[in-house]
């Protein structure tokens, strides 16, 4: 009883000490009887003085605002008023130290003065030394080890001085946090490449000078001083596959749960071990026996294990598939460790795995993959996830270490669409109002559009899965087509509110309903013929609102995806545009079979079809696309074009064609991607597309079509290069196309002018994102 009582002040922070003595009583007291022995406690208590202020000092790199705020992310900030606990002041020191370290100051140094006044207050200043700037220069791998040094040099991601920025991206600096994470690295890649008795040790750090040229102001030679990180590594004797097998019962056990067995041909024999495809082909099994339609709260009926039989004579591994003897364990408790600015709610909530049911690792890889695609997180690797088993109660207790990015987001937008290039910038914050929530603003714009968004989303609505946001947005069109006559032939302003809900149906589909209330203003110049704008030429500005309702589906697996949407605007839900929208998606990823299993084939077919069922279709909800279904064209080429007429100075009118638009479009797209390193990615692809305008969906008012360019098979072939930019994680592509197949022909518009409809051959372009 005394030792809890001691312990639980202790947990105060309040007490320097704490010491308990016992004598002997003889006061008397009513609970006990008058010839029993009784015990006097006396508690000897010594308080911590109270925290009056806190100084920073002796820092060039870390300003008092910096390292204040730093403290307060990683919940360390000094609470003023309250006891001064030495721990908690060593941790602030640890954390100052750390952070000085992570900026290429290995020798920092943080010295706690403390000054106390007879109030029994105390005021703390942290005299810091920044040390000398010594940034790792070369990493050297010692010993014998087994596998090319480029080969490991790209497991480390932490300290890795030849990455590209890496003095602005902290790549250069050493610390033992971020070796230790880099080892795990090394030794994961030497236990899928075939070694599995390799052993990387600590890393020895030395001084040294390296001589570099440099070229400004001048060129010449300087001499700086570095660290050289020395790795020891014993990579071990080389293990191939000798033969891979599964027993009859987990067979059997597989068509029990009406699943066919897993193929183990793609783990061929005579191959480097790998306990990566082990664990894959393992998590496969697993799957296959597990009964259909169960929910996430029933337990698994049993787990798969794999059994490795090491010939250390031959250097060959037997490995064995077969169901587990043991019953399965139960989790206790999931800690989350590295949480500053997210609370535990927050992230349990999207892990599936629960405590008081079993161990299913699927479904903890789902969870944290849902997790990091919030992008509010690294990634977490295989290393972060730690199982404390307990084999008397049959337990485990799971504790996953995160690493946040923060609560707010900056990321870069833009890219080639439907009217030129645009270029622009999202920032998001998250949590402001402590309601998990998710602000969003964006704009994008470019020299024939501008686009401003304001989003507001809650996911768990209701307390349901379901998530449902809210957004203003604001665009404007003006596009000028560079192959037609000169324009713009309009300038749209669309104004509006979006309000989307979706629902998670499982880990990989998801339902979207989605409503949007908007207003488009257009202005057209006089004179526009009404074949191309569907208005009477004397109607030179219009507006129209559009109340529009859709619902789309979605099912992303990581490698394949497939997406259905539709939505209808005007009769019963009001407004002035009656229109029905419809587009479908689909595309997938998978590892080259044939000449290197590094690179991949890619490919995405996809549908988009608008069709007015009352009244005219407006002309900007056409399709004007480019380059964002097949590379190389300018926006308008892949649809038809139609007559129009322009007025000359003179005042006689000059038959001429313009981009009309498309309301059916079909593209196909085929890739074979190839890793690059350090982010990098090269591409070879092969496009096609056609669009069709069918006049009979567009309502009373047709333009006059030039027939031949109409549905008109477009493709191209070419190369391109993606870089994923640093930080930001933005794919930035650039591409070369030539156009294989293309309009390249005169077109009679009358009996004294024709007009000359023509793609370009090639064609450098550019965007920011994923094409798909």
């Amino acid at each position: 009883m005394v030792d809890k009582v001691v312990r639980a002040l202790a947990r105060l922070g309040w007490f320097a000490s704490i010491q308990v003595e016992a004598s002997s009583s003889t006061a008397p007291s009513l609970l006990t009887p008058e010839n029993s022995k009784r015990v006097a406690l006396i508690f000897h208590l010594e308080e911590f003085s109270f925290l009056s202020k806190v100084d920073y000092s002796g820092s060039r790199l870390l300003t008092p605002k910096q390292l204040e705020k730093m403290l307060e992310d990683k919940k360390l900030a000094p609470g003023l008023g309250k006891p001064a606990d030495p721990a908690a002041l060593q941790s602030i020191a640890f954390a100052i130290r750390a952070a000085l370290n992570g900026l290429g100051h290995p020798d920092a140094g943080v010295r706690i003065t403390r000054e106390e006044a007879a109030n029994a207050t105390v005021r703390v200043r942290f005299e810091i030394t920044d040390g000398p700037l010594l940034r790792v220069r070369r990493v050297v791998f010692d010993g014998h080890p087994g596998l090319s040094a480029k080969l490991l040099r790209a497991q480390m991601h932490n300290v890795a001085p030849w990455k590209p920025l890496a003095s602005w991206r902290g790549k250069n600096a050493y610390t033992r946090e971020a070796f230790e994470e880099d080892r795990q690295r090394i030794l994961t890649c030497y236990q899928d490449h075939g070694f599995p008795e390799a052993r990387v040790g600590v890393a020895r750090v030395a001084t040294a000078k390296e001589v570099s040229r440099r070229w400004l102001p001048w060129p010449h030679k300087s001499a700086a001083t570095g660290l050289i990180v020395y790795i020891p590594v014993e990579a071990g004797p080389f293990y191939q596959f000798k033969s891979i097998a599964a027993t009859a019962a987990l067979q059997q056990a597989a068509k029990k749960s009406g699943r066919s067995p897993a193929n183990l041909s793609e783990l061929d024999e005579s191959r480097a071990f790998s306990q990566q495809e082990i664990d894959k082909h393992r998590r496969a099994w697993m799957a296959r026996i597990q009964t259909r339609n169960t929910g996430p709260d029933s337990l698994p009926a049993s787990s798969v294990d794999a059994i490795r039989s090491f010939n250390p004579e031959d250097h060959t591994v037997r490995v064995t598939f077969d169901l587990s003897d043991s019953p399965p364990y139960i989790v206790q408790r999931i800690e989350f460790l590295g949480l500053h600015k997210f609370s535990d709610r927050y992230v349990r909530r999207r892990i599936l795995l629960r405590e008081g049911h079993a161990v299913d690792e699927p479904a903890l890889e789902a969870g944290l993959l849902r997790l990091a695609r919030t992008g509010y997180f690294k990634p977490i690797h295989k290393e972060d996830i730690h199982f404390q088993l307990d084999e008397s109660t049959h337990t485990a207790k799971v504790s996953i270490r995160l690493r946040e990015i923060g609560q707010q987001r900056a990321t870069l937008s833009g890219g080639t669409g439907q009217f030129g290039s645009t270029l622009g910038i999202a920032y998001t914050v998250f949590d402001l109002l402590n309601r998990e929530e998710l602000l969003s603003a964006q704009m994008d714009g470019g020299p024939e559009s501008l686009q401003i968004a304001l989003g507001l989303a809650k996911e768990g609505i209701f307390g349901t899965r379901a998530s449902l946001a809210f957004s203003i947005f604001n665009n404007v069109v003006r596009p000028r087509f560079a192959t037609s006559a000169k324009g713009p032939f309009f300038t749209s302003h669309t104004e509006g509110i979006s309000i989307p809900w979706t629902y998670p149906l499982s880990d990989s589909d998801l339902l979207g309903v989605n409503f949007v209330l908007s207003r488009a203003t257009s202005e057209y110049p006089l004179g526009t013929s009404a074949g191309l704008t569907s208005l009477p030429p004397l109607d030179v500005r219009s507006q129209l609102s559009s109340h529009s309702l859709g619902i789309g589906w979605a099912h992303d697996t990581g490698n394949e995806r497939f997406s259905f949407s539709n939505s209808a605007s005007g009769g019963w839900l009001g407004g002035g545009v009656n229109l029905v929208r419809s587009s479908a998606e689909y595309s997938r990823v998978f590892r080259d079979p044939f000449f290197a299993p590094t690179n991949a084939w890619a490919f995405r077919t996809t549908f988009s079809g608008a069709a007015s069922y009352r009244g005219d279709m407006p002309f900007y909800a056409r399709f004007f696309s480019a380059d964002e279904l097949v590379r190389g064209l300018r926006p308008g080429e892949l649809g038809p074009y139609a007559h129009t007429l322009t007025a000359a100075g003179s005042g006689a009118t000059i038959p001429s064609a313009s981009p009309a638009g498309a309301n059916l479009l079909s593209a196909a797209n085929a890739e074979y991607r190839i890793p690059l390193g350090g982010g990098a990615q090269a591409a070879s692809f092969f496009d096609l597309g056609s669009g069709l305008l069918l006049p009979n969906w567009l309502g009373p008012t047709r333009p006059l079509l030039l027939s031949a360019t109409n549905g008109a098979l477009h493709g191209s072939a070419g190369i391109e290069l993606r870089w994923t930019v640093p930080g930001v994680q933005v794919p930035v592509r650039a591409y070369y196309a030539v156009n294989v197949l293309r309009l390249d022909r005169f077109i009679s518009l009358s009996d004294k002018s024709r007009f000359f409809a023509h793609n370009r051959f090639s064609a450098f372009g550019w965007g920011l994102g994923s094409l798909f």
